[in-house]
């Protein structure tokens, strides 16, 4: 449920975490993360106070830390449903495994408003991709237009029922916790 109001807007964070970036996040900016993970956006002044240092001190890594790719964005987390995106599913494909035709349907499939993730996979197909649309005719015109791409040999569709969790935070918990002193 979407309720409007500072408090209520989930900032959702992306992380890219390496292993090599991971031996260099200190304590204080793994405090940092959490703490703006499990509260969303808040003043900086209450992070700040909720970790023991300066409101300055916490920008500073803030920007340092999206400077150096760990932060990657701050957005709002929308519900669909209220913006009239009331279908979402996953359209798998299976591709032409030469470059030059993957590189096209990348180029194509990435720029479609209705795509939000896109990625490369192992397995049966080989890529997956994550779309929002208004109803089912934008779906099957939007599955059509895919599946007409020169490098997409076969694709294959599932339409969610329902979500039981959304929380891409969840795993970056567990990594940033700071063991109590």
């Amino acid at each position: 449920m979407f309720i409007v109001g500072w408090k209520a807007l989930k900032i959702a964070m992306t992380f890219k975490l390496y292993v090599n970036k991971m031996l260099r996040i200190k304590d204080l900016e793994k405090k940092i993360l959490l703490n703006m993970l499990e509260k969303g956006n808040q003043p900086l002044v209450k992070i700040a106070k909720d970790i023991g240092v300066t409101r300055q001190t916490v920008a500073k890594k803030i920007e340092q830390m999206h400077e150096s790719g760990l932060i990657l964005s701050f957005f709002p987390k929308l519900e669909p449903e209220i913006l009239g995106l009331s279908i979402q599913a996953y359209i798998l494909m299976q591709e032409d495994p030469r470059s030059d035709c993957r590189k096209e349907t990348e180029e194509i499939v990435k720029n479609l408003p209705q795509v939000s993730e896109f990625q490369r996979i192992f397995g049966k197909y080989d890529s997956i991709v994550k779309v929002l649309v208004k109803n089912n005719k934008e779906l099957t015109d939007l599955v059509k237009k895919i599946h007409d791409l020169n490098g997409v040999k076969d694709t294959e569709t599932f339409i969610v029922h329902s979500t039981i969790k959304d929380k891409p935070e969840e795993p970056f918990k567990k990594v940033l916790a700071v063991p109590m002193e």
